[in-house]
């Protein structure tokens, strides 16, 4: 890959990071959902110390639920800035993408609290905690394809506004 080309696709990040705010913004989202879903997937225990316990054949979900907490990080921070210098006007074509991803992979995460579902629920609890939990993995992988396209369209909104017609 030519450093041109990889200039261009680095340009909106360098951009956004540039500003330490922005670094903040993302590490204070990131943080939080790395903590939920490593609680919800009972790999992060808080109680009665804070013990990290990784299981033979977690290392997939933790990988990917790594990454969608660091994409929705750095989407969420870019969107932000999107705003902030008035790039785009529609607010639901910033955060659709970021919302979306971060839904589906907190829904992939819920497979914990099936017991839960399926006491609220009764049967169509069950069913749905048994589809979490069945594609799990699937479903992160998903999340993950969400945010990086969400990245892709904010990242293209931000540097389309420093391009110039000739």
């Amino acid at each position: 890959m030519e450093t041109g080309t990889m200039s261009k696709y680095l340009l909106g990040t360098k951009m956004v990071f540039s500003g330490k705010i922005y670094v903040l913004i993302a590490a204070f989202v990131a943080v939080p959902f790395w903590i939920a879903f490593n609680v919800f997937d009972q790999l992060l225990f808080l109680s009665p110390s804070v013990i990290f316990y990784m299981r033979d054949g977690a290392w997939p979900g933790f990988m990917l639920s790594t990454a969608v907490a660091i994409f929705t990080g750095i989407v969420v921070s870019m969107n932000i800035y999107a705003l902030r210098h008035s790039i785009s006007k529609s607010l639901g074509s910033l955060f659709s993408g970021s919302s979306v991803g971060v839904a589906t992979s907190m829904c992939a995460s819920c497979s914990s609290i099936a017991l839960f579902l399926a006491t609220s629920f009764g049967t169509a609890g069950l069913a749905i905690s048994t589809f979490l939990s069945n594609y799990q993995i699937h479903l992160r992988l998903l999340s993950v394809i969400i945010l990086i396209w969400a990245y892709y369209s904010v990242h293209k909104k931000i540097t389309a506004s420093c391009s110039t017609k000739i």
